[in-house]
């Protein structure tokens, strides 16, 4: 019985097969070799399923699941859930990397922190020309930190999965089908847990010019929604209502302004090359 289950979900993924794959090897690769990796293809329509099918076959700890129709990543994300056989989850997307060390060091800090419910950390970000950044998080994050955004970078958490099952899993509302991390992370903290983020970048995470253009107007009004029930439950929604709209606020913003604002305060430059990723 492994004591972690990597947990993914996949849609559309034929044209960026490539980055499924490192997605994939990034986990297999991994130091800390307790695992396995279960794979859910969110109902996709193009030939995703069958190159999961082909990746699977190849590592008796690769588990695939499929759904029939797109329900959304937190549906998919509790199918894999439910098939989980560890005592950790550990999320991981897509189009992410997750590197070496990733899974030890989590492991090792739940295994010596019981009074975490979970662990992230903090992330590289890069996109199709390489590592442009890093982003670095608050080490102990506490429910203030939800008014701006989201306090963990969700891909890098790992979960304990009693945790996870206590609170039922991630929202399948169709309203927070763009801020169901956010959603399920504020739940939990409501709930009385707490997260602590490694103050390591122990994985890549993309994000480009594709990741701002497909926020549409409805996802930001819905997260507004998220934020707002999100406040309310953590207590903090008094005198912060200005956080609610912050995502109409920042979709104002063009793409390319945006992108350039997150490359000045994480720090890097765009095009920095590196073949590894």
């Amino acid at each position: 019985m492994p004591k972690v289950s990597v947990i993914m979900a996949v849609y559309n993924m034929e044209k960026n097969v490539r980055i499924l794959k490192k997605a994939v090897a990034s986990v297999i690769n991994q130091t800390y070799q307790d695992w396995e990796l279960i794979i859910c293809d969110d109902g996709s329509t193009d030939h995703t399923l069958q190159i999961l099918r082909h990746i699977s076959s190849k590592d008796e700890r690769l588990h695939m699941i499929s759904c029939s129709q797109n329900h959304g990543a937190g549906y998919a994300r509790n199918m894999c859930m439910r098939a989980a056989r560890g005592k950790y989850l550990a999320v991981m997307d897509a189009d992410d990397i997750s590197k070496p060390q990733r899974l030890e060091k989590q492991v090792r800090f739940l295994d010596s922190y019981p009074q975490y419910a979970l662990v992230g950390c903090n992330a590289g970000m890069m996109d199709s020309c390489g590592v442009w950044g890093v982003r670095i998080l608050k080490e102990r994050p506490d429910k203030m930190d939800f008014l701006r955004t989201l306090p963990f970078v969700h891909p890098s958490i790992m979960i304990r999965k009693e945790v996870a099952f206590k609170l039922h899993g991630y929202t399948q509302a169709m309203t927070a089908r763009r801020a169901e991390d956010y959603e399920f992370l504020m739940r939990l903290y409501a709930a009385g847990y707490r997260g602590c983020n490694i103050q390591e970048p122990l994985i890549l995470y993309r994000e480009d010019m594709q990741s701002y253009r497909k926020r549409t107007y409805r996802s930001r009004l819905d997260e507004c929604r998220v934020r707002c029930q999100g406040f309310l439950k953590l207590g903090i929604l008094k005198g912060n209502f200005r956080y609610v709209l912050k995502p109409i606020i920042v979709g104002m913003v063009p793409a390319g302004m945006m992108r350039r604002i997150k490359i000045r305060r994480y720090g890097g430059s765009i095009g920095g090359n590196d073949d590894r990723y």
